[in-house]
């Protein structure tokens, strides 16, 4: 055999086998970036009375489903999404919470039907709403994450700090965000205590992008992104 066919040859294994490293890398990476996804996230979304106030044109609802709608069918396809609500007029002002959507993957579409159906109306259990959404993700004995989008304060009587101080020591896997939506000038202890206590975020919007751009940082799994763009 000749040197220069010897050459090509082992140029061609070089290549096959710097190939297989590659592809293994990415497939490891993979695996890697799909366990980080597999986190679960349950949205909170505030339905009381105030959301039906107009701002900007449009009401509150209005703009935080349009929002949703922006940002859900492609978030969904990567990370199970559920979906709690509070206020909506579905029964007594103060007990009125309810689990709409289980933690599931492509949930999107039943989320968005979901916020198409509430009439904003009520008040804001919001320590409900919370408490609700960490024990659906209890259940399931998977990291999580609870994105709280709210336009007001507790006002149900619930203490916020104090469950926030019990989900740090028996949730201890599961992150507490919170949009605060339009609210102007209130006091927000009672909302920073949620995310200090679990080490998550809070971050307020006041427009339709701002809301799109929260709900998007904050439900996006960004390893995943990560992930299309080296294959």
């Amino acid at each position: 055999m000749t040197r220069q066919k010897l050459s090509v040859r082992r140029q061609l294994r070089h290549r096959s086998v710097c190939v297989a490293i590659l592809l293994a890398l990415v497939n490891g990476l993979g695996s890697t970036f799909a366990w980080a996804c597999r986190e679960n996230a349950m949205i909170v979304f505030d339905a009381s009375g105030s959301m039906a106030l107009f701002r900007d044109g449009s009401s509150k609802i209005d703009v935080a489903r349009k929002a949703a709608a922006d940002v859900l069918p492609d978030v969904t396809k990567y990370r199970p999404t559920g979906l709690v609500t509070y206020g909506g007029g579905k029964g007594p002002a103060c007990t009125d919470v309810d689990l709409r959507v289980e933690p599931q993957v492509r949930s999107g579409g039943k989320i968005l039907a979901a916020l198409d159906k509430i009439k904003p109306d009520g008040a804001t259990p919001l320590s409900q709403g919370v408490r609700l959404a960490t024990e659906t993700l209890q259940r399931r004995d998977v990291p999580g994450v609870v994105v709280v989008v709210t336009d007001g304060l507790e006002n149900c009587g619930g203490r916020t700090c104090e469950l926030a101080r019990k989900l740090k020591s028996q949730a201890s896997n599961i992150r507490i965000h919170v949009i605060s939506f339009f609210l102007h000038g209130r006091r927000i202890d009672t909302l920073t205590c949620l995310t200090e206590a679990t080490k998550g975020v809070y971050t307020s919007a006041n427009s339709l992008e701002s809301l799109r751009n929260a709900l998007r940082e904050l439900l996006s799994c960004q390893r995943i992104s990560q992930l299309n763009v080296l294959q």
